[in-house]
């Protein structure tokens, strides 16, 4: 009996969202007849995001919003002091104005943002999902998605007191100029960097990509590749404050010099080390292959 009960309560919770109501299950009556009274009230300002997005209800202000759905209108008014809002879903629509406190999915950023009455305390972002874009300006509060790296920063007045960013996704590039606050993906190197490249506070990385390489020179803050060793480490302006690391891929080497931050490959064991200016302060190992 229990079972049964606790699936119609949910089946009741899920028909009143989808319908609009708001008298969900296990709701205190004074809360679901002020969300009611609410929901006449907002019905205009719904119906024109509702025809550009999917379904639109009110929900009182304790309701979690369900994901794919965002905030488009709010009020301290109804639920017994809890207020309502009005949520719309995403559905198949490519931009929406939303609060910003609506739970924005993955590849959605944000473009602009401005204070807004239909929010309460909360400003208005305008949001857009990103689908086959391969550049987008956005907002620098804004999701940077997965693969894509920031390229500009500068002030805007369309994001407020956030900077804006131009993000560009990788996708059949080699090489790059990125803000140093990117995310690198894997198999990216720094190969240099500069200050007042038109990212703010931040440098400007020239990033390239490995494909069929096994020899660069890269900045010393940059991650060497798996199975990668650093051959040698020197000052060098191209990295300005790091260090110029030359980092190697053994391919038939059986004997190498290599420089202590390495990591030694599986295969090969240590069989001397010295001192001396080829790697800096560093120990040089003599390496071998054992495998």
């Amino acid at each position: 009996m229990g079972t049964v009960r606790r699936v119609m309560t949910r089946w009741l919770m899920v028909a009143a969202l989808l319908l609009g109501g708001t008298a969900l299950a296990g709701t205190p009556a004074a809360v679901a007849a002020g969300t009611s009274a609410q929901a006449g009230a907002t019905t205009a300002t719904t119906a024109v995001s509702a025809a550009a997005a999917g379904a639109t209800t009110t929900i009182c202000g304790y309701t979690p919003v369900p994901t794919g759905w965002v905030i488009i209108n709010q009020t301290t008014a109804g639920c017994s002091g809890y207020g309502s809002r009005t949520i719309t879903e995403l559905g198949t629509s490519t931009t929406i104005q939303a609060c910003s406190n609506s739970p924005i999915p993955d590849w959605w950023v944000i473009t602009a943002m401005q204070n807004s009455g239909l929010c309460g305390l909360y400003p208005m972002y305008t949001l857009f999902r990103i689908t086959d874009q391969t550049t987008v300006t956005d907002c620098g509060q804004s999701f940077i998605p997965p693969g894509w790296v920031i390229t500009s920063v500068q002030q805007g007045a369309q994001c407020g007191v956030y900077t804006v960013y131009t993000v560009v996704k990788l996708v059949d590039r080699t090489t790059i100029q990125a803000c140093g606050h990117s995310a690198i993906p894997d198999g990216w190197v720094i190969t240099a960097l500069q200050n007042n490249g038109g990212c703010g506070s931040y440098p400007l990385y020239t990033l390239l990509k490995i494909t069929d390489q096994t020899s660069l020179t890269d900045c010393g803050h940059s991650a060497v590749p798996d199975g990668w060793v650093i051959t040698s480490i020197q000052q060098g302006t191209q990295c300005g404050m790091y260090t110029v690391y030359t980092i190697v891929k053994p391919t038939t080497q059986t004997v190498m010099q290599v420089c202590g931050p390495s990591r030694i490959p599986s295969g090969w064991s240590i069989v001397n080390q010295q001192s001396g200016s080829l790697c800096g302060v560093y120990t040089i190992y003599t390496i071998q292959r054992t495998g």
